[in-house]
């Protein structure tokens, strides 16, 4: 189910809940309610027609079974339950109809069942809110977006499991790097489900963490000697538009950063965006990338390799539960949008098929077969990378493995145990200094001891990277 259409009916579910006067069995209700919420939407229909059955007359319940049948993909059945709820005098199953269509790409359906809940609205002899003004705005940049679909050569794309589609992204080595939470969690709070970025020379995190608010953001942090990284910098609320911020992924440039939110621009759940920070590293406002990229369902992790000309994004308007779906297309330095008058542009919009963005005569199998068999994946993967160091001219190390100098390897080795010492230090360092600042003197010299063993560790550092470089360069 994408996500503006799980929003829309979080108020009559509350509504429904609390309403006494309804003859249900309340346990069977918050049950149905639960297992809409953790996606055991069988069951849930289940229980549902059960006290719809007791209940002929309550249409609350058919907008419910409605919902249910739009997250399992049955569309007409949906529409079927809708409709009875408008029959049973429920006013709001014509914006439940009106969502859909929308979902389903049928602005002139959903502007037609707008305005039959208006119609409804003034036939009632109570006074009502007007809950259509939001969906009338989605339907407005909906429409704005079918004018503008950019036409984007699309080579594959492969549904995969949620939880497994980053490693179906093959960034080669100088495009930055792409990982899991595992990355910094244990060093810094990140909001789950999230991706790390790294860029290229290792040197700067982006990625999302939750503020007091409870919304996610993105926040950027810089690596300091011996491997530390500072304290986390917001990119801007104007990233989130008023939603989430996730899923960054930042150009070779250092300025273009795409990235997800499910704020006020977005079309329905995420939304891929892109925007530019200037000199004084303050970003743009965010442009909705606009249609095949986005749909009423949830698009995000949008990256590309530049060296290669690839890009992928993942979306789940395919609606296949527990998988997303994996876009690869060739990137384009100009966009070009299709005919708004294409018979086919509604088809084109949602990729119904990915063959149909290929130009004429064209066939990409073997670019695709390249790009796979040239993946490094050592570079683009979910765990945890062992360091990371940057080698001029053969990219950002993070395993042993991929050290071609067995002396530089050891180094290494020797290297990360002695960022380990420096970690441990500066962090009792702090809290002595903490101590110190609360009134005990009685350990300055000790202070004093570690910061100088904290400089000498700084120094060998330094001078033990530059040896493992030349070791490996020779």
């Amino acid at each position: 189910m994408s996500a503006f259409i799980s929003r829309v009916h979080a108020a009559a579910l509350i509504t429904l809940s609390l309403t006494a006067s309804l003859n249900l069995n309340g346990q069977d209700f918050m049950e149905a309610e639960m297992m809409m919420k953790t996606g055991e939407t069988t069951k849930a229909l289940s229980v549902l027609k059960s006290l719809a059955k007791d209940n002929p007359k309550e249409g609350k319940l058919q907008i419910l079974i409605g919902d249910c049948y739009v997250a399992l993909d049955s569309s007409a059945k949906a529409i079927a339950a809708y409709k009875e709820a408008q029959k049973k005098g429920e006013n709001e199953a014509w914006l439940s109809l009106a969502r859909l269509a929308l979902s389903e790409y049928r602005l002139e359906d959903a502007e037609g069942d707008i305005e039959l809940y208006r119609k409804g609205l003034k036939k009632s002899r109570k006074q009502q809110v007007d809950n259509s003004l939001e969906i009338e705005s989605l339907l407005t940049r909906t429409r704005n977006m079918l004018d503008r679909v950019e036409k984007v050569t699309v080579i594959d794309s492969v549904s995969v499991d949620k939880d497994d589609f980053l490693k179906y992204y093959r960034l080669g080595r100088d495009c930055g790097h792409l990982y899991l939470p595992q990355k910094i969690q244990k060093t810094f709070p990140v909001a789950e489900p999230s991706v790390v970025y790294v860029s290229p020379d290792g040197v700067e995190m982006i990625w999302a963490m939750d503020d007091t608010s409870m919304k996610t953001g993105l926040v950027s942090s810089s690596q300091l000697y011996g491997g530390e990284w500072e304290t986390p910098v917001s990119l801007g609320e104007q990233l989130n538009e008023g939603g989430d911020a996730n899923y960054p992924f930042m150009l070779n440039d250092g300025v273009t950063l795409y990235f997800a939110n499910d704020g006020e621009n977005s079309i329905g759940g995420y939304d891929i965006f892109i925007s530019r920070r200037n000199s004084d590293g303050v970003f743009f406002q965010p442009q909705n990338l606009g249609m095949p990229y986005n749909s009423p369902y949830n698009d995000y992790m949008l990256a590309i390799d530049e060296q290669n000309n690839i890009g992928w994004w993942a979306s789940d308007r395919n609606r296949i539960p527990g998988k997303v779906t994996i876009y690869t297309f060739i990137p384009s330095e100009m966009r070009v949008n299709y005919d708004v008058d294409d018979p086919n542009l509604a088809a084109l919009a949602r990729i119904s098929s990915y063959k149909d963005t290929w130009a004429d005569g064209k066939d990409y199998t073997s670019l695709l077969k390249n790009i796979n068999r040239s993946a490094d994946k050592d570079y683009t993967e979910e765990t945890a990378p062992e360091f990371m160091l940057s080698v001029p001219g053969y990219g950002v190390y993070t395993s042993y493995k991929q050290f071609r100098s067995t002396e530089a390897a050891k180094l290494m080795k020797e290297y990360v145990k002695k960022v380990d010492q420096y970690n441990t230090l500066t962090t009792t360092l702090g809290d002595y200094r903490r101590k110190y600042a609360e009134g005990n003197r009685q350990i300055t010299y000790e202070i004093k001891r570690m910061e100088n063993e904290r400089n000498s560790l700084i120094d060998e550092l330094k001078k033990l990277k530059n040896q493992i470089i030349k070791t490996e360069t020779l």
